[in-house]
């Protein structure tokens, strides 16, 4: 059991939308990350959020690309961002602020009839760490309990804030959209989630960078467990899935959509860390855990472009992206049902 039995040969059956659910816990808040940029995870958000209904997405990543995706005006709006939600909570007298979801039908026609929101992010976020790190040491000054009442303002701050959002809304799913780096708005998404979906592409650095992220989570005494009083279990986010991104498949005849020799090398080395570290997982089952996306290709440029879901993607679909005439690879109904399922698996 494990790669070729179980994770490859559903990959074919998720490809034609047959495959039965994987039995994974379902949570409420889920944060995708990884510690390295390029590899599909605001692709990933944007395209699950489509996927389900009754959603907020907070987009914590400073180049704000969710947020556009959203809103193609983003970059000159005025409204409430992560950062002004976070703010109050570090620098004393900062006033707070509510209600700063915002519903992305009216921004983007495809969502229409969708009662989903999204909080955008900031390119003042670049600084947050900074602003974080001077709060904390502030707070780490005081006394017992003084100390631990404001470390837990400070690192669960994001968290009441959504949870505020969530309720102001009347929304029962979130999903937060990450920069490449741990630290800032990042750190504190990590404290806000129940749990982790890690998109990882079929390249070296991209599977070191899951080892990072792993041994950051997994650390007693790392950057994000110390702050964690008396280590407060309950709040260190399970894995629920990784996602490999760019996946190719064999071309020879006869091989039923398997994976070719650089995507079945990564797959294994990620199954592998997957299954060292099983008791970061939300199941004790690393074959629960591991799915592969194919790459994109075209549509996936078209749909950045036109901040238009995959899903609305049709075969033969064309555009003109940079003088460059790009058109929708018959391949995108497999990347469909990928999509759908793991989206499925979530809420």
């Amino acid at each position: 059991m494990g790669l070729e039995d179980i994770v490859i040969d559903r990959q074919f059956q998720i490809a034609n939308g047959i495959a039965a659910p994987v039995p994974l816990p379902r949570f409420q808040k889920y944060t995708m990350c990884n510690l390295r940029g390029g590899i599909g995870k605001t692709t990933l958000t944007f395209n699950i959020s489509y996927l389900v209904d009754d959603l907020l997405a907070v987009d914590t990543c400073p180049q704000g690309n969710l947020s556009y995706c959203y809103d193609n005006q983003y970059y000159s709006s005025r409204s409430t961002t992560v950062r002004d939600l976070i703010l109050p909570h570090l620098i004393p007298n900062v006033p707070g602020t509510t209600h700063a979801a915002l519903r992305i039908e009216a921004t983007n026609d495809h969502f229409s009839g969708k009662s989903n929101y999204y909080i955008q992010s900031s390119d003042d976020l670049f600084v947050l760490p900074a602003q974080i790190a001077a709060a904390m040491n502030q707070a780490m000054s005081l006394t017992s309990p003084q100390r631990e009442t404001a470390v837990r303002g400070i690192i669960f701050s994001l968290k009441d804030e959504i949870d505020r959002e969530l309720h102001e809304c009347n929304l029962r799913k979130c999903i937060i959209d990450t920069s490449p780096f741990f630290a800032g708005a990042t750190q504190l998404s990590w404290y806000a989630t129940d749990a982790l979906i890690i998109p990882v592409r079929t390249d070296q650095q991209s599977v070191n960078s899951l080892e990072l992220l792993i041994r950051t989570l997994n650390e007693p005494n790392g950057e994000f467990r110390r702050y964690l009083l008396n280590g407060a279990a309950n709040n260190i986010p399970k894995i629920q899935m990784v996602v490999l991104t760019h996946c190719g498949w064999s071309t020879s005849s006869g091989d039923r959509n398997i994976p070719n020799r650089p995507t079945k090398m990564y797959a294994q080395r990620v199954y592998n860390i997957l299954s060292k570290y099983r008791n970061l997982l939300s199941t004790d089952n690393p074959d629960n855990h591991l799915f592969l996306l194919d790459d994109f290709l075209g549509a996936g440029r078209i749909s950045s472009v036109q901040s238009k879901p995959i899903s609305l993607l049709q075969p033969g679909e064309s555009t003109t992206i940079d003088r460059i005439r790009v058109t929708v690879n018959p391949s995108v109904d497999k990347c469909k049902n990928q999509l759908k399922y793991i989206a499925g698996l979530l809420w």
